[in-house]
């Protein structure tokens, strides 16, 4: 099966290009003409070593996704077909991927497959919520509710996540800066003065001493050091790709004090908002459990929701599970509790989101207003530190001198 790109014009006589999978080109012609498109041209799709590279993953942005998914609902409530809907989005598309997904997607639309089918031929453009959610729309005759509610969902989700990585990017801005200031100060300020001490025949002090030591150490091992992040980033890399050590980084990520909290938590808003959208959408509970499972980024939280469908399959509580792990607090199993009694567990799950939303809002807010102080404290110390240890013996030179 090859990819071939073609140009013609369709059964409106409007300009179509765009790629098409067949087994040969005469295979692609008759395809193309299947669809109502008729072809000026057809040729293969050369890839080249880089495009092969890039197209490893196709993903598209988050809020890119939630832009289309907010336009999508637009033309569908204002009576635009599927298809022409699809066209539309697909023209005036910039991103290379969904560009070419959407055309596959109208291309399938057009031969008599359902929307949410011709979106899960592209997993990696289309997450599995979005294809759950358009099938609901479909039975349901409210696509353009269903794609609202999927534009909202990752939008809060988006939304989250930023304010998330907001909060800690000037902290962490600061530390590499204060990294590099101090890696200018040992591999350039110091060893300038290391020669002029080395000529002088007074004892220098403990505390230059010491700094002198790092200094040397460090532009003699240069290359250890490099090597050993290289190893850490490796020995990472591959730990999270083994499911048993994923687990255990990941309980110990969690672990982590302050920022182990934030992911939990905003793991814990991901669990709940995710749940309450598809159980609001009537999606089966065991099948919305599933979604919920694929979508959580993090081995402990799966096992754990892994264990809550077993316990629901069962006809139990899916808090029965949860008692006995730290991650999900004890608000989290109230409210879900309350709502499996009350039939109102898709607006429960909507509460704890938005609780734990401010909650992480607060923490992020009160970390970044403290972790800033911190960090320019310890920045002016080594500094300090450092130019000490470069001047007390000027001072003890000075001193013989006059002497």
């Amino acid at each position: 099966m090859a990819l071939y790109e073609y140009e013609g014009r369709d059964q409106f006589g409007q300009k179509a290009k765009g790629q098409v999978e067949a087994d040969t080109r005469v295979t692609a012609v008759t395809l193309l003409r299947e669809r109502g498109i008729a072809a000026t041209e057809v040729n293969e799709f050369q890839q080249s070593f880089l495009t092969k590279e890039i197209s490893l993953n196709p993903g598209i942005k988050p809020r890119e996704l939630v832009v289309f998914l907010r336009q999508f609902a637009a033309l569908l409530e204002a009576g635009v077909s599927v298809v022409r809907s699809v066209q539309i989005l697909q023209e005036q598309s910039d991103h290379k991927y969904l560009k070419r997904a959407l055309t596959s997607v109208k291309d399938l639309v057009q031969e008599g497959e359902s929307l949410s089918n011709a979106l899960k031929k592209h997993p990696k453009i289309f997450p599995s919520m979005v294809i759950h959610l358009t099938r609901v729309g479909e039975v349901s005759g409210n696509l353009d509710l269903a794609m609202l509610r999927l534009a909202d969902y990752f939008e809060s989700r988006y939304e989250m996540r930023q304010k998330v990585i907001s909060a800690l990017t000037y902290p962490m801005l600061l530390g590499v800066v204060a990294i590099a200031v101090l890696n200018v100060l040992l591999y350039m300020v110091v060893p300038q003065f290391t020669a002029m001490y080395a000529n002088s025949d007074q004892p220098l002090p403990t505390l230059t001493q010491w700094v002198l030591a790092v200094s040397n150490f460090s532009m003699t091992y240069w290359w250890f050091m490099v090597t050993m992040v290289f190893v850490v980033i490796t020995a990472f890399y591959f730990l999270r790709k083994n499911e048993s050590s994923k687990y255990y980084l990941d309980y110990a990520i969690l672990k982590v004090p302050i920022f182990g909290s934030i992911l939990q938590k905003t793991l814990i808003i991901e669990f709940s908002r995710t749940l309450s959208s598809l159980f609001n959408s009537s999606v089966p509970i065991l099948q919305s459990m599933t979604i919920t499972q694929n979508i959580l980024n993090n081995a402990v939280f799966k096992k754990i929701v892994n264990k809550s469908m077993q316990s629901v399959e069962e006809g139990n509580s899916m808090t029965v599970p949860m008692r006995g792990d730290w991650p999900f607090p004890p608000l989290v199993l109230h409210m879900i509790l309350i709502g499996e009694q009350t039939g109102n567990l898709d607006t429960m799950l909507d509460k704890v989101a938005k609780f734990y939303e401010a909650e992480v809002e607060h923490i992020t807010d009160r970390l970044r207003t403290l972790l800033e102080p911190i960090l320019i404290l310890i920045l002016s110390v080594v500094v300090g530190v450092i130019v000490l240890a470069i001047v007390l013996p000027m001072f003890n030179l000075y001193e013989n001198i006059n002497l």
